[in-house]
Formats: C-alpha cells, sequence, structure tokens
C-alpha cells in the first residue's frame, strides 16, 4: 500500500497558439451564442462537475478542440475520434461551436484555481469524477514572484 501522499510539481510549458481572429470577428461565432443559448433553455447552464469546488458563474469552454486551434486540426483525425462525418470544411467549423465540442464549466473549473486551462489534463479529469469533501488531485497556483 503507498500512503497518501504530496508532491510539488513545477510545470513550465511552452504553449503554442495558432494565429486567429478574435471571437467577435468568427463567422461561426453566431453558432457558439445560439448553442449557448440552447443549453440555458434545456435547464443546463450549470457547471458540469457541479462539486463543492464550484464557483464563479458558468462560462461555455470547447471541450475538445479549442477555438483558437481550429485551423490548425485535421477533421478526418476529428471524425475518427469521435464517430463523426463532416461533408466540408463549414460543417465541421460548424461542429467546434456545437455542444459535441462544448460544456459548461464554472470559473474556478474552467480556468481558475481548479481550471481545465490550469490543470494538465489526466489530473483535471478526475475532477468529473471526485466525491464532495474530497481532497482535488490538484490545483493552480500562481507564481508568487510575478
Amino acid at each position: 500500500m503507498t500512503d497518501a501522499h504530496k508532491e510539488q510539481l513545477n510545470l513550465h510549458l511552452v504553449v503554442s497558439t495558432p494565429e486567429h481572429e478574435p471571437r467577435e470577428s468568427d463567422p461561426h461565432y453566431h453558432l457558439f451564442n445560439q448553442a449557448k443559448a440552447r443549453i440555458k433553455k434545456a435547464g443546463l447552464w450549470k457547471c458540469i462537475i457541479n462539486d463543492d469546488l464550484c464557483s464563479g458563474g458558468p462560462e461555455l469552454h470547447h471541450s475538445h478542440i479549442e477555438f483558437s486551434h481550429v485551423n490548425s486540426m485535421d477533421p478526418t483525425k476529428v471524425e475518427r475520434a469521435f464517430g463523426v462525418h463532416f461533408e466540408n470544411d463549414e460543417e465541421f467549423q460548424n461542429w467546434i461551436e456545437s455542444p459535441g465540442n462544448l460544456e459548461v464549466l464554472c470559473t474556478a473549473h474552467h480556468r481558475t484555481l481548479y481550471g481545465i486551462h490550469s490543470i494538465p489534463a489526466p489530473l483535471w479529469e478526475t475532477f468529473r469524477y471526485r466525491k464532495a469533501g474530497t481532497e482535488a488531485a490538484a490545483q493552480h497556483l500562481t507564481n508568487p514572484d510575478k
């Protein structure tokens, strides 16, 4: 049996974000807003994690392919991974802004302390199944030197 333990991990990443237009000028942005409206109408406008660590308001997260990376993705690989089919690039772009690639997260689980954008995926995925009241697998700490 391995005893419970903590270790400090200093993670330094070089994040490569392709050039992209601001969301507001994206011709598919209206689809994002339509999906958001449908999610709200269905009563699903709350963090899918829905646990004791939730804080802040709901936000819509691109769960599989981040918006800024859409133009550097291979639609054929996406089709194979998710069992979908795109007749053309327009259908692929539409899928990016659909519920198939969107999920609601609170601010904490999206981009702050316990955020999917801050914690490595294998550790973050544990938030989906964590028992309330237990310690989180990881949390993001800001650099105190900055």
